[in-house]
């Protein structure tokens, strides 16, 4: 299935592109073919799509988590933000950051898992190396207002 904004996606190509164009060390996206791009943004929706967003969704037929009526409280804002039927500009931003990580590490969706020590000939020791998130840390920044308890678990007893 190509890329449908709305969909299996929460922009198109074209935007992602237009957003890359002002941020720095994007290599890795101004290198891949349109149809790498659009995987990589339908996979980061995909990936999206099973967090824990505040709210509720308009539909229980949509195809997407958004759009959704619900309420946030924005840091950068300092306010509560209402949402209404709408897909917020941060959830847009955080899947094209996630589309951008997925392209710039090839092997993260991959469960190769990571090295805590190599020596090779006595010589060399690399000790601690570890593969990426799956959702880096710029990623869960723009995108944990949204997400219940900021993404985090919290215990509930009904007692």
């Amino acid at each position: 299935m190509a890329l449908v904004k709305g969909t299996n996606a929460y922009c198109t190509v074209a935007e992602a592109n237009t957003y890359f164009a002002d941020r720095l060390d994007v290599a890795a996206w101004n290198i891949a073919t349109p149809e790498e791009k659009a995987q990589a943004l339908v996979t980061a929706h995909n990936y999206l799509e099973d967090l824990r967003w505040v709210g509720v969704a308009i539909s229980e037929d949509q195809p997407s988590a958004f759009p959704r009526t619900a309420t946030y409280f924005d840091p950068r804002l300092g306010t509560v933000v209402y949402i209404v039927n709408e897909t917020p500009d941060r959830v847009v931003r955080g899947s094209m950051e996630l589309a951008h990580h997925f392209l710039e590490n090839d092997s993260v969706l991959d469960s190769t898992g990571s090295v805590s020590n190599i020596t090779i000939d006595g010589a060399v020791t690399l000790t601690g190396i570890k593969t990426p998130a799956v959702i880096p840390p710029i990623v869960k920044r723009i995108i944990r207002p949204l997400l219940i308890n900021g993404g985090g678990y919290a215990v509930w007893r009904a007692n």
